[in-house]
């Protein structure tokens, strides 16, 4: 049986492939062994309950070979038709050309960027374990995988965890897109993961009896993460274009495939599957679901809002106690830095490190890895068991660029603790002076974005996190910011609000600011007069969830100013293109606040005189 699922697997590979006009038929055929073992044979799951608490979890990180994990799922009993095969890479279709965690059932993770799968299984097996849930999560990768750097970083702390439940499958082909392996790699792929602590075993990946000989262990035997090793042929069964990069990314044409269910001894008809394929997987014995008691929490909002913090204090700091108050209330919350808690204010005080056979701390250093922090924190968010937050310098946010983007796009709930969130970090100088950064995370759709001005705003920050369903990146301050008359929390969950309202019946200033310089707002404002409006605007993400009634009269003024260190990108959408934009052009320096602030503008006489000249030149026009 084992044998026809694999020829299954290939000879739907072929058919939905051709069918689409495009794909990536080398790896669905090259690991067809792996899949129709792991389905029929190891893997714990349930096809009538896909999130099951005590499955075992599947990820693929080669994620350009979607149609494996999407014969397999079909043929398990997913809820993934012929149609659905039919309909490979089609607008809307539960079969898109990468597996996308949001759209179809069974899939435990969008992938396809190389290296991140890996990742996120290393995340989704600490999840695990800091739940003491017994079962396995099994990631296949490939080549590209393991070139990547986070596949090293994650590797590296799952060896250093000792995480038992994690078992990477390499499908060692030789093949990239682009060539061979040996042309751009050469290292000893078993002595790097022996190296980082992983036990390593090596395969032939078409050999049932050397896949189940390496399998069937890991139930009982298994107490370090494993990699197997599994040599097989890109494009296994393909006549002409096995075991080469031909077979890797685009359609086999139909003479080849006519060819190659030939020499497999199958229908030539396309999307045929036996019927007796079928009913072994009915017959198969799934573990039921276990009910899974919802933890209770206490009112988060409340605890935020009660929480004592004394002013003035950098944002970093005033989170930081926010951050233990709601672990109190949130027990699935668990905190991580990469090598910095003790300067971005992520540490949980009453709370344990997370450590080798240890795993029932709330704490988890992470090491200097901040790319793969962020993969590991989706991963543990994709469980669904754990919130987790991650802490970092916003200048280091571009590590994580691309896992805060997959996070987004799977709609995660992480929460990003950036801390140092601007030049005025002052003598670190530019290399850790966030400018363009700022603007950059507002670039990702889905991430929501908040950079508080002092206490009131923090705790806003807080309850738009827990309460937002997706990741949010804080922007907080490494400087002390003094409590500012007039902020709200609730005006955090507006986006932006009137901090200082004008004293006259129209506006003749507008002065928008975030973080810590809306103080600096506020005594541009006081020497502009009783016309002069200040709006903190914390999230544009949320301000542009208002109505547009709310955001016409917020943005009321003659003369309109934004004031941000960092660049003016987007600004211009509330200023309009005549407005003001107190911003930065260039990098950083090394130097004192104060001197920074002279010398880029952020000084309340350099402002003045900036709208002065403004309205110099409107008077001129009238």
């Amino acid at each position: 049986m084992l044998e026809k699922i694999a020829t299954t697997i290939r000879s739907l590979t072929m058919d939905a492939v051709e069918h689409a006009g495009s794909g990536h038929p080398g790896l669905p055929m090259g690991c067809a062994e792996l899949g129709a073992f792991l389905f029929a044979e190891f893997l714990l799951y349930n096809p009538a309950s896909p999130k099951w608490r005590d499955r075992d979890r599947l990820i693929l990180s080669a994620g350009h070979g979607s149609l494996w994990l999407y014969t397999c799922l079909h043929l398990a009993g997913f809820s993934i038709s012929i149609e659905d095969l039919k309909r490979f890479r089609q607008f809307r279709s539960k079969t898109p050309s990468h597996p996308d965690f949001t759209k179809t059932e069974g899939i435990e993770a969008t992938t396809g960027v190389d290296g991140q799968g890996v990742a996120f299984a290393v995340g989704q097996a600490l999840a695990l374990k800091t739940q003491n849930i017994d079962s396995k999560v099994v990631v296949l990768a490939g080549d590209g995988c393991l070139m990547e750097g986070i596949s090293y970083e994650s590797c590296s702390l799952a060896g250093h965890l000792c995480l038992d439940n994690l078992i990477l499958i390499y499908d060692s082909n030789q093949t990239t897109l682009d060539g061979y392996v040996d042309e751009s790699l050469s290292e000893n792929i078993q002595q790097r993961f022996e190296a980082q602590g992983w036990d390593v075993f090596e395969i032939n990946g078409h050999d049932f009896n050397q896949i189940r000989d390496a399998f069937i262990p890991f139930r009982k035997n298994q107490n370090k993460p494993a990699i197997v090793i599994a040599h097989t042929k890109i494009g296994k069964g393909s006549p002409t274009k096995e075991g080469t990069p031909a077979a890797h990314g685009r359609p086999l044409g139909p003479e080849e495939i006519e060819k190659a269910k030939s020499n497999l001894n199958i229908t030539s008809k396309p999307f045929y599957v036996d019927p007796a394929i079928y009913e072994f997987f009915k017959r198969k014995a799934h573990c039921p679901p276990i009910p899974v008691e919802k933890e209770i929490e206490k009112d988060v909002r409340l605890a935020i809002e009660n929480v004592t913090i004394n002013s003035p204090i950098a944002t970093r700091w005033a989170s930081h106690e926010v951050l233990n108050a709601v672990a109190e209330c949130i027990p699935s919350l668990i905190v991580g830095s990469a090598d910095l808690s003790s300067s971005d204010g992520t540490f949980l005080r009453d709370f344990s490190v997370i450590s080798k056979n240890a795993f029932n701390g709330r704490n988890i250093k992470y090491g200097v890895r901040e790319f793969s922090m962020a993969g590991l924190a989706a991963g543990m968010a994709q469980t669904g068991l754990i919130v987790p937050v991650v802490g970092t310098f916003l200048a280091f946010a571009d590590y994580m660029r691309s896992a805060l983007r997959m996070t987004s796009l799977m709609r995660l709930k992480v929460i990003y603790h950036l801390t140092h969130d601007s030049i005025f970090v002052g003598r670190d100088g530019p290399t850790h002076q966030p400018v363009e950064q700022l603007s950059s995370l507002r670039g990702i759709p889905g991430l929501l974005v908040v950079r508080p001005a002092d206490i009131d705003e923090v705790k806003g920050a807080w309850v738009a996190a827990i309460e937002y369903q997706g990741p949010t990146a804080m922007i907080l301050s490494r400087q002390p910011l003094p409590k500012l008359p007039c902020s709200s929390l609730d005006g955090v969950l507006r986006g932006a609000y009137i901090i200082r309202p004008e004293e006259t019946d129209t506006v003749e200033y507008l002065l928008l600011a975030t973080g810590s310089e809306v103080q600096l707002a506020l005594e541009v404002a006081k020497e502009l007069g009783p016309s002069a409006r200040v709006v903190s605007m914390p999230s544009w993400e949320l301000f542009e969830k208002q109505t547009d009634e709310y955001k016409e009269a917020l943005l009321q003024g003659k003369i309109k100013m934004s004031i941000e260190a960092g660049i003016e990108q987007g600004w211009h959408k509330y200023i309009g293109a005549d407005g003001i934009a107190i911003a930065l052009s260039e990098f950083g320096e090394c130097g004192s606040i104060e001197d920074l602030q002279e010398h880029f503008g952020y000084h309340k006489v350099k402002i003045l005189n900036k709208i002065k000249q403004v309205k110099e030149k409107l008077c001129a026009l009238l």
